[in-house]
């Protein structure tokens, strides 16, 4: 099918230019090849949980936090409304600050939703002896 001067592209092929308009950039960055591979890995482990604690801990290690993939995502957009912004485009950056809005929303559902998957669990607040273990490869590193 060929375009006449005043035919849009479409979606695809949109999406297409921009990637070959951006390839040199991404490769250059350091990003892995499969930035939700942690989240796969954590829906896979899933079928696995046997306890509340362990549905609770995949959750919160997926989208829990700062460093979590809900809240870098939010902070992505919010990244790219600034930039819209910049680029003078006021009415798309507020399309995207409003997205990162409704991740905000998500991570105060899923935190209480953890909340009352845990208090539902169990009756009496625990009073481990040691501090609760940081799940492999995210130790921070801290004093010992």
């Amino acid at each position: 099918m060929s375009h006449t001067v005043h035919d849009k592209p479409g979606s695809s092929e949109l999406r297409l230019r921009a990637c070959w308009e951006a390839a040199g950039f991404l490769r250059g960055l350091p990003v892995s090849a499969d930035p939700a591979a942690p989240l796969r890995a954590c829906t896979k482990a899933m079928s696995k949980a046997s306890t509340p604690a362990e549905v609770h801990a995949l959750t919160e290690l997926a989208a829990g936090g700062e460093d979590a993939g809900l809240i870098a995502l939010r902070n992505l957009l919010r990244a790219a409304g600034t930039r819209c912004r910049e680029q003078g485009h006021p009415q798309l950056a507020t399309r995207y600050d409003r997205t990162s809005d409704l991740l905000d929303i998500a991570d105060r559902t899923l935190f209480q939703l953890g909340i009352d998957l845990l208090t539902s669990t169990y009756d009496t607040s625990p009073d481990p002896s040691e501090p609760c273990p940081a799940p492999a490869g995210r130790d921070k590193g801290g004093p010992t």
